[in-house]
């Protein structure tokens, strides 16, 4: 009888997703929307130098809120931070590498800082150090470590930055791709690692943050190029993919209509009986775990009534439907905990999916904020 093999604590261990490549991020409990940094280990001879040598990189290195848990499991692989030999960074936000400045600052005061021109015009703002910046256009056919290995920075303008760049290991065969392929994740997902169910996420971040189809289309082309061909993809939110979703969740990209793609369309009034029937699933979902606290909540909004109205219990759609469900939303999650405001989110971005509708632009992280704000206010 076969026994299946429990999931790793990922709020405690790092997960190695290929050989000497580890997820060292942070997940908290409920938590439908994380950063993934990533740290690859090499080791090897210096063709220089003949000598036994080490190269440790730490890929899109996070949010300055995540340091610690990233300093414990970075740590707990290679010794100590100072053992670092270089960051790499995506693009500019700061959920991607705010880290950086107190990691170059302090923890690891040798190593370089990797990314395109265009990102370190924005980061060198964190108070980055000047000269260790290591740009991505002068390594277009490889940048070669001191291990003998070779690592391959590939463009992905506007995905979502100008001056995206996904970062190729080919001995691995695995892709960090940054926001490209990144999602939110149903705060239920057990590991680590994508299944099809996740296509949702990432379609729904994707149509969110991503300015066109054509961005899509042509980053899908540069991953199709890259030899030997991805066999992991490893974004810098959601869940890790790998075998035959590879290739189908490429063919879905490439698409995927995306920003300017579905502006107009999202205030098509012929799709109003679609956003009703969205309405109408996140609003039965939210009875389940407010009763009837749902009505109390919408009838605080005044600007609701511009565009829906209850008929009995059911609360129906006149126009804006897409705005209608965002704020309806936002509603329903105000002063919530993430065991209640996840499960609303992924409904209404699961719902729009399945009714082919644009996905509505929604507040992934800060749901509990506002009832923050009217403690501090009392």
């Amino acid at each position: 009888m076969s026994t299946s093999v429990p999931s790793p604590d990922l709020r405690l261990v790092p997960v190695e997703i290929a050989p000497e490549t580890f997820w060292v991020g942070k997940r908290e409990q409920g938590s439908i929307f994380y950063a993934n940094p990533y740290l690859r280990r090499f080791r090897g001879t210096d063709p220089k130098t003949q000598k036994q040598t080490e190269f440790n990189l730490l890929i899109d290195p996070g949010s300055s809120s995540d340091f610690s848990t990233i300093h414990t499991k970075v740590t707990s692989l290679i010794g100590g931070l100072d053992r670092l030999s270089a960051l790499f960074i995506n693009h500019q936000d700061p959920d991607v590498g705010s880290s950086a400045a107190i990691l170059s600052a302090r923890y690891a005061p040798r190593a370089g800082i990797v990314c395109s021109e265009d990102t370190w015009r924005l980061i060198v703002h964190f108070n980055l150090p000047r000269n260790r910046f290591i740009a991505t256009e002068k390594f277009a056919q490889g940048l070669n470590v001191p291990t003998g290995h070779r690592l391959v920075p590939v463009p992905s303008p506007f995905c979502h930055f100008r001056g995206a760049v996904m970062l190729y290991d080919p001995q691995t065969r695995v892709l960090f791709t940054g926001d490209l392929f990144g999602g939110l994740t149903d705060a239920n997902a057990q590991g680590l690692w994508a299944q099809e169910s996740d296509w949702t996420g990432i379609r729904a971040f994707h149509q969110i943050y991503m300015p066109v189809n054509a961005a899509l289309i042509r980053a899908v082309a540069a991953i199709r190029k890259l030899e030997p061909g991805v066999e992991i993809i490893a974004p810098q939110h959601g869940r890790v993919i790998r075998g035959a979703l590879v290739q189908q969740f490429l063919d879905r990209m490439e698409r995927l209509q995306v920003g300017l793609d579905i502006m107009d369309e999202a205030q098509d009034r012929t799709h109003l009986q679609a956003w009703n029937s969205v309405v109408d699933r996140v609003v039965t979902l939210a009875r389940g775990y407010l009763g009837t606290s749902v009505e109390a909540k919408l009838a605080t909004s005044q600007e609701l009534t511009d565009t829906a109205a209850f008929d009995g219990k059911r609360l129906k759609v006149n126009r804006m439907g897409k705005w209608t469900l965002e704020h309806v939303v936002d509603l329903l999650c105000q002063g919530e905990p993430p065991e209640i405001s996840g499960p609303i989110i992924v409904e209404a971005t699961s719902a729009a999916a399945e009714y082919n509708l644009p996905t509505p632009h929604l507040d992934l992280e800060g749901t509990a904020a506002p009832a923050q704000v009217s403690l501090l206010n009392n």
